[in-house]
């Protein structure tokens, strides 16, 4: 298995295959310094030295074949060589980029390449009736991880839905209490 990338998403899936599945693990990187967990970064550099992992570092993926079965991909280093490696299974785990795009132009407060917010309220943005939770936001102390989203997404629904009915009450039921229907 050849995996391109060097952050959380493919250190984590290197040592994965390499102490559980795959003989060959190639990990492709297009720098020699890595995004990721500290950790992760470390055991993928001793799974190196042991052989575990072919770290082939300065390089990206810059074409790609398959013939029956086989994925042969062409690998470019920043010297320009090109080589090919031949695999069964490639996972391309570039990572996110997230940018505002359009959403810039329609005159909300930027700050940060992100959607800046009142988090001590309800992640309403500086437009009346417009929220931004996620990654696209930022407040004092944001945090970008994905129970950040759910924790802001709870808040900001609790708000729209008094503007969206600003006439009926809101009754918030626990599934802990009333149990999720299905189960």
């Amino acid at each position: 298995i050849v995996i391109s990338g060097g952050g959380d998403s493919a250190l984590d899936w290197a040592l994965f295959f390499a102490e559980n599945y795959a003989s060959d693990v190639k990990l492709i990187h297009r720098s020699d310094n890595f995004r990721a967990h500290n950790d992760s970064v470390q055991r993928a550099l001793d799974y190196s030295k042991q052989g575990k992992i072919k770290m082939i570092l300065n390089s990206q993926v810059s074409g790609i074949s398959k013939n029956k079965n086989k994925i042969t991909l062409d690998v470019q280093s920043k010297n320009n060589d090109l080589s090919k490696i031949n695999c069964d299974n490639w996972l391309p785990l570039f990572g996110l980029m997230p940018k505002i795009g359009p959403i810039g132009d329609w005159g909300l407060e930027i700050q940060k390449n992100a959607i800046k917010v009142d988090n001590s309220t309800d992640y309403s943005t500086n437009i009346d009736g417009i929220y931004a939770i996620g990654d696209v936001n930022t407040y004092p102390g944001k945090l970008k991880l994905i129970l950040c989203g759910f924790h802001e997404a709870a808040i900001m629904v609790q708000s729209a839905f008094k503007k969206v009915y600003p006439n009926k009450n809101n009754v918030l039921k626990y599934t802990t209490v009333t149990g999720v229907k299905g189960f």
